[in-house]
């Protein structure tokens, strides 16, 4: 027979009463159940970095996001601004973080960051779910103090006041809901600077975020490889899967449920499902069409995962065999974004990867008689009017500079061409369009392609989509 232990025992043996209840100890539910986020260290890593590039008279604040909540029973989907989330982890609405480099006495102690965070509130709890409260944000967090938000103005005001600090803030969101926590914090930070002699710097601040969030700790490049791997699947499953005849909705229906599947919290960006006609429009979101043989689909998605998002494309023939013509293209755009990723150096510049790609695409259309030569940018840009490379993390067009790559950037490399209907073309080429991108770190002489796991080459595509059909 099983023991039970002597505390459990005389608790189940006892009428419930005020005595019984004091030998059982009720179990808090944690906030968080993931095991893979960002850790604490690395969240105060990056605050000792903003820390260390402020002047020691300085007061930062950087505001969350803006929540769009008309009732308590009238929920929206809020999203965390990431330079916070960036800096400490948190994502509940209405925080802010006020970072000293100079140390501020609060409470009787003397701290360099504060996280203002949303009270503990039990009926509130019931709806919106649990929330951190202070005393479990500074614990779990990692935060020297946190303290509840409705003390922002007395604490933020004081210490834009006293010493007359100047303020460094990042980009204030826009359309802010009066009378939300992030207004009321806005404004005491407004009224500091305006009435209360308080200075401003909007500028240091996020230059020194966009340093810092551009180049990805191996912590973050692992929570992007995960993202990447996780699109990548979806995409293996469109190919096990579709067929003429199905919706782009039930086609993007698969790809986001296969994000869920594997611990994705949602898209990193609205899914583009773009077959036929659609294929050559170049942010198309509607995804409603339905599929008919012949058609090209271009699958632009990317699986959001602990915060970081991945961006990969590729072209699929719905029907599981590209047209000659479908495959010309193709190849033209397949070779450009394989020079493009050659180019992706350490060292080198975005624009070096561009300008790879491009030639490739000029030297294509120019073969297949779309250009009148090999090096005719103007008419380039008629079927390639996008940009072939931008960063990618915490946002799917993440902060940073556009100048020299450096190791630890993560950037898409994204070439296409769209050949929409027109007179002065041959109708054989009508409707295609072509994009694929992947997600490539940056190391070294040796790019390393994130989202390789998606496959890209044509005859892959045509045997994964005709096996077992």
């Amino acid at each position: 027979m099983i023991r039970l232990p002597i505390f459990l025992a005389v608790a189940v043996s006892l009428p419930w009463s005020p005595a019984a209840a004091q030998l059982l100890t009720v179990p808090e539910a944690p906030v968080r159940y993931d095991a893979d986020l960002p850790s604490v260290d690395f969240h105060r890593g990056r605050r000792d970095a903003v820390l260390d590039g402020l002047p020691a008279g300085a007061v930062a604040v950087v505001f969350g996001g803006v929540e769009d909540r008309a009732a308590v029973d009238d929920p929206k989907e809020f999203v965390q601004n990431p330079d916070l989330y960036y800096l400490t982890g948190m994502l509940e609405a209405g925080s802010a973080l006020v970072l000293v480099p100079g140390g501020a006495t609060v409470d009787g102690r003397t701290v360099r960051e504060i996280l203002f965070v949303p009270p503990r509130d039990p009926e509130l709890e019931i709806w919106l779910g649990r929330r951190f409260g202070p005393e479990r944000a500074e614990r779990d967090l990692g935060v020297e103090m946190a303290l509840s938000y409705d003390r922002f103005e007395e604490v933020v005001g004081s210490l834009l006041t006293k010493g007359k600090r100047k303020a460094y803030l990042t980009d204030l969101p826009a359309a802010v809901p009066p009378g939300t926590p992030l207004a009321r914090q806005i404004g005491v930070v407004a009224k500091g600077i305006q009435e209360e002699g308080a200075s401003l710097d909007d500028h240091d601040l996020p230059g020194l975020l966009e340093g810092l969030r551009e180049i990805k700790t191996e912590e973050e490049v692992a929570l992007l490889r995960c993202a990447a791997e996780i699109t990548a699947e979806a995409q293996r499953e469109v190919l096990a899967s579709v067929k003429a005849g199905w919706t782009e909705y039930e086609i993007e229906a698969l790809i986001e449920y296969t994000f869920h599947r594997l611990g994705s919290e949602q898209p990193g960006f609205p899914s583009i499902v773009a077959s036929g006609e659609n294929s050559v429009l170049l942010h198309y979101e509607s995804n409603r069409r339905p599929t008919r043989p012949g058609d090209l689909a271009v699958l632009d998605v990317g699986a959001s995962y602990r915060g970081y998002t991945a961006d990969a494309t590729r072209t699929i023939p719905v029907d599981g065999r590209f047209t000659d013509d479908q495959r010309t293209i193709y190849d033209i755009v397949l070779a450009a974004q394989e020079a493009g990723i050659e180019a992706a150096r350490a060292g080198g510049s975005f624009g070096a990867v561009g300008e790879s790609a491009s030639e490739v695409l000029m030297r294509g259309l120019h073969r297949v008689g779309l250009l009148r030569d090999d090096r005719d940018y103007s008419g380039l840009r008629r079927f390639f009017p996008h940009g072939t490379s931008h960063h990618v993390g915490l946002q799917v067009h993440d902060v940073g500079s556009y100048g020299r790559l450096v190791d630890g950037m993560v950037i898409t490399v994204e070439p296409g061409i769209y050949i929409a209907p027109a007179a002065d073309i041959d109708p054989r080429w009508w409707n295609i369009g072509v994009r694929i991108e992947d997600d490539v770190l940056i190391r070294g002489d040796d790019p390393v392609v994130l989202s390789a796991g998606a496959p890209k080459d044509p005859d892959e595509i045509e045997r994964r989509m005709n096996e077992g059909r």
